[in-house]
C-alpha cells in the first residue's frame, strides 16, 4: 500500500523545510502532522512510513526520507516462536521463589494506540502475535489480560506480592491466546525490567535484533519511555 507518492515526499520536504526556517523544529512531528491533516494521509500509516525510514521528527524527516520513489508500507512475516514465544534473553538467569510488588497497567492518560480498559493489567505480546487493534509497525505492543488489546505504553503500579511462578499461572489461567504459554522464566524477566522503576513511570517494549556469528538473534526489552515535550 503507497502511503506516499514520490511527488508527495517532496511537496512533504519542502512543506516542513519552511516551516522550520521560519519557526524552527521542536524535535517533533508537529509539521509533518500539519501537512498530513491538510492532503487526507492518514497519521498511523504515515508513523510507519517515517520511522521505517528514520524520521522520528521534523529534521529527520527532511534528512532521511527518500525522495526518489513512492513510501509503502513492508508486510512483516513474523513467524512465532514456540519453544520461547516471548524471546527472553537466552542470557537471562531465573531468581527462583524471589517475591515481586510491581508490575504494568493500562493508563487513559497514555491513550495512543492503546485500546485496553484503564487500569489493565499488561504483559508483552509474544513474538509474532497479530494485534487486534491496530498498532504501529514500527513498535511492539503490550497485551491487555483483561481485553487481550493492545497498548503501546505500561505504567508501573504495585501490586500485591507475588512471586514468578504463581504469576505465571495466574495469566495462563485467564485463557488467552496470547497467553497460553506465558511460563514461569518469562514472569521473572518481566518482574526483573520492572522491580527498580519508579511507581507511575511510563514503559514500553519491542524486540531487539542482532546479528553476529551465530546468527540473527532476537530478544524482549521492557524499557523506560521518555516523551518529549
Amino acid at each position: 500500500m503507497t502511503i506516499l507518492t514520490e511527488n508527495q515526499v517532496t511537496e512533504l520536504c519542502v512543506f516542513i523545510e519552511n516551516r522550520i526556517e521560519k519557526i524552527g523544529c521542536d524535535h517533533s512531528l508537529k509539521y509533518t502532522f500539519e501537512w498530513a491533516e491538510k492532503n487526507g494521509i492518514d497519521k498511523s500509516d504515515l508513523i510507519d512510513v517515517l520511522e521505517t525510514n528514520g524520521g522520528f521528527c521534523d529534521c529527520e524527516v527532511t534528512f532521511n526520507l527518500p525522495e526518489d520513489y513512492d513510501l509503502k508500507l513492508e508486510s512483516e512475516n513474523k513467524e512465532m516462536d514456540f519453544k520461547n514465544p516471548f524471546k527472553i534473553p537466552l542470557n537471562f538467569q531465573q531468581t527462583v521463589n524471589r517475591i515481586y510488588t510491581k508490575a504494568l497497567f493500562s493508563s487513559s492518560e497514555y491513550d495512543h494506540n492503546n485500546y485496553t480498559k484503564n487500569g489493565e493489567l499488561l504483559i508483552p505480546a509474544p513474538f509474532g502475535f497479530k494485534p487486534k487493534k491496530r498498532v504501529r509497525k514500527s513498535m511492539h505492543f503490550f497485551n491487555g489480560t483483561e481485553s487481550e488489546l493492545p497498548s503501546e505504553i505500561g505504567i508501573v503500579k504495585e501490586i500485591e506480592p507475588i512471586n514468578g511462578k504463581q504469576f505465571a499461572k495466574m495469566v495462563r489461567d485467564l485463557k488467552l491466546e496470547s497467553f497460553k504459554k506465558f511460563s514461569e522464566r518469562d514472569a521473572e524477566y518481566y518482574f526483573s525490567r520492572i522491580e527498580k522503576i519508579e511507581i507511575g513511570k511510563p514503559m514500553g517494549t519491542h524486540f531487539m535484533e542482532r546479528t553476529g556469528i551465530d546468527g540473527t538473534k532476537i530478544d524482549l526489552k521492557i524499557h523506560k519511555v521518555i516523551f518529549r515535550k
